[in-house]
């Protein structure tokens, strides 16, 4: 017992500081945050935490390794995450009233244009977000050297995940929500979100430098691109 404790602590620590740092999904949180509120966020969070579980299942079996490993699957993935963010930065600076609801026809049509990002949509996307793939096989080497049975072993890290990884997804989005009442000016929140959507093209450009420079040409190695296991 002397020794999984010992496991389970860096684990955790992998996990939180993985969870809680900036990067694609937290940007996202923090942006539906304030633009819907926190309760309305929830499913998006919900689906982060979902699709994470299932990527470190999946990373766990093998799969994720080799797709890491693969540079052509690496790079789509990168390509496919980056798009998405794009259009999210798109988004943001066309976006002139987060948080605020509209009336009458306006109310039908702002709903339909803007809605914050269902589970499902949550889940699917750590599946082209390449730093997901990379803190899920970390998690999973390190967990399998826990000293239990397979089943245990897999419970244990599914739940510990979920554990630490929700609560702190939830810290953006719950402090997207507190920034709302500072965002009542046309002014203040035309400024606001071309402050996110720099940050999402910067964060796109972090994700692309290492194809820039040739660096997944072998695949990512968690050595030499330490990000890559961190940012989410």
């Amino acid at each position: 017992m002397e020794s999984l404790s010992l496991l389970l602590a860096p684990l955790a620590m992998f996990m939180f500081v993985s969870s809680i740092t900036p990067g694609p999904n937290n940007l996202m949180l923090l942006s539906s945050g304030i633009r819907f509120g926190f309760n309305r966020t929830v499913p998006h969070m919900l689906g982060i935490t979902g699709g994470m579980v299932v990527l470190l299942l999946i990373a766990y079996a093998g799969v994720g390794a080799l797709m890491l490993a693969s540079p052509g699957l690496d790079k789509l993935m990168t390509v496919a995450c980056c798009a998405y963010l794009l259009w999210l930065a798109t988004a943001l600076l066309k976006n002139d009233e987060p948080g605020q609801a509209t009336a009458g026809a306006d109310a039908g049509q702002g709903a339909a244009a803007a809605r914050p990002m269902r589970l499902h949509e949550a889940a699917l996307f750590q599946f082209v977000n390449p730093k997901a793939w990379a803190m899920a096989v970390a998690a999973s080497t390190i967990a399998d050297k826990f000293p239990l049975p397979l089943p245990a072993r897999l419970t244990l890290m599914v739940l510990l995940s979920a554990a630490i990884n929700l609560p702190c997804v939830s810290v953006w989005a719950l402090f997207g929500k507190t920034m709302r009442h500072h965002l009542r000016t046309a002014r203040v929140r035309q400024a606001f979100n071309f402050t996110m959507a720099a940050l999402v093209v910067a964060t796109v450009l972090w994700m692309l430098l290492p194809l820039m420079d040739g660096g997944t040409a072998a695949g990512i190695d968690p050595l030499r691109e330490p990000a890559y296991a961190l940012g989410r």
